[in-house]
């Protein structure tokens, strides 16, 4: 084989191993996973609803005390919607993303409570660093440290900053990379808010397949005066 076979060769199998792993996120997300830009390119066009993203959670994140936010452990994914911002202290867009996030968590905070959970997840830098950046960016909310990638690994963030809503059972359904104005991010998460109460309602809307049979079981016996006589 000559030189310009070999090259050949290698330049395909390139081309193979980059397709396979557009596939490979592409399955994982849908069509929800955005490129990166300096402005935000918001995947609620493009949305995952619906996504099948398989759960191996849940997971527990070690959350720090820093303000609106307490020293225990965060479930994900739990009973509710959460609204993750996955985010770098060094990263100048993340910077910038904090004010939008803190209007957002207010707004939505306000109108959902515990129907949602807002956190913001990195596991750079140290906690005390963490904090110090928490402090100085006004965060007023959740601060998950991922230590270890497990959170940010299994949905597989390789940039930042990245917004992702997880429903109860580790689906991604709405995913947005770069700085969303805070408009952006309260409607898009309150759809899906009402989506999931909608169908909350259809459930309970559900009648109970015993009522009918309780309802047989107080009919009288035709034959019973005939016995009594």
């Amino acid at each position: 084989m000559n030189r310009r076979e070999l090259l050949a060769g290698v330049a395909s199998v390139g081309v193979l191993g980059g397709s396979a792993a557009v596939l490979w996120r592409g399955l994982s997300f849908g069509e929800g996973a955005d490129s990166p830009s300096e402005s935000a390119t918001d995947s609620a066009e493009n949305d995952s609803d619906g996504d099948t993203t398989d759960s191996s959670g849940p997971f527990e994140l070690e959350t720090l005390e820093a303000p609106g936010s307490e020293a225990e452990t965060l479930t994900v994914p739990n009973d509710g919607l959460t609204l993750a911002m996955f985010f770098s202290p060094v990263c100048s867009r993340c910077q910038s993303l904090m004010p939008n996030m803190a209007d957002a968590q207010t707004r939505l905070s306000d109108q959902y409570g515990d129907e949602l959970t807002v956190v913001s997840v990195t596991g750079q830098q140290s906690p005390e660093q963490l904090r110090e950046w928490w402090v100085d960016h006004d965060g007023d909310w959740t601060l998950a440290y991922d230590d270890g990638r497990v959170l940010t690994d299994r949905y597989d963030v390789v940039t930042h900053p990245v917004l992702m809503v997880i429903d109860s059972t580790g689906a991604v359904q709405w995913e947005s990379e770069g700085v969303l104005e805070a408009d952006r991010i309260v409607s898009s998460v309150e759809r899906l808010l009402e989506d999931d109460s909608a169908a909350d309602a259809d459930e309970d809307a559900i009648p109970d397949g015993n009522d009918d049979a309780e309802e047989t079981d107080s009919v009288p016996d035709e034959n019973e005066d005939e016995h009594e006589h």
